[in-house]
């Protein structure tokens, strides 16, 4: 016969006693490098506007503009420290748990048994860095997937391959 009973919410487990692991210090350096790249091209277009274009208002708004950029490289410098504390992640018997995020705070639970395939990645810094990125591609819709960015090499080839392991078991 069909019950449907209720669960006490207090018995339930909760998420934030789960010891999270931290990502690499490492991969900040290559966040900053990312927004270092940025800026550095916009900088550089308003710089080549202000160079080509011989009209008094593009000299004008020019200081206002490298201002602003400027104002807002050091934002994005400062919350992407602030967040990148946030940047952890968690194995547990069923599950992979990642998380991330400073304004928009961002938790993302995978059950192994959604896992189609893994994928480590590295770029051209991340491999100087010896870093990698852990991709879990899951079964379903999309936005189930998960990307652990800024991992140690072999920690990620590590769990690529306990994954790997968890998923074999159930074929």
């Amino acid at each position: 016969m069909f019950t449907n009973n209720q669960i006490d919410i207090n018995s339930i487990p909760k998420l934030e006693d789960i010891s999270l692991n931290p990502i690499s210090k490492k991969y900040l350096n290559i966040l900053y490098l990312n927004i270092l790249l940025l800026y550095s091209s916009f900088i550089g277009i308003i710089v080549i506007i202000n160079v080509l274009v011989k009209k008094d208002w593009a000299k004008d708004y020019f200081w206002h503009a490298l201002f602003f950029l400027l104002i807002s490289f050091l934002f994005q410098c400062v919350i992407t420290y602030l967040g990148f504390n946030k940047r952890a992640y968690a194995l547990r018997t069923q599950d992979v748990i990642h998380t991330k995020g400073l304004l928009v705070h961002q938790r993302t639970t995978v059950p192994f048994i959604r896992i189609q395939h893994l994928e480590t990645k590295q770029s051209f810094v991340a491999k100087k860095l010896k870093l990698a990125s852990l991709y879990v591609y899951t079964a379903g819709e999309a936005g189930g997937d998960l990307s652990i960015k800024g991992l140690p090499i072999d920690e990620a080839n590590r769990i690529n391959e306990f994954l790997n392991n968890k998923i074999n078991e159930r074929l």
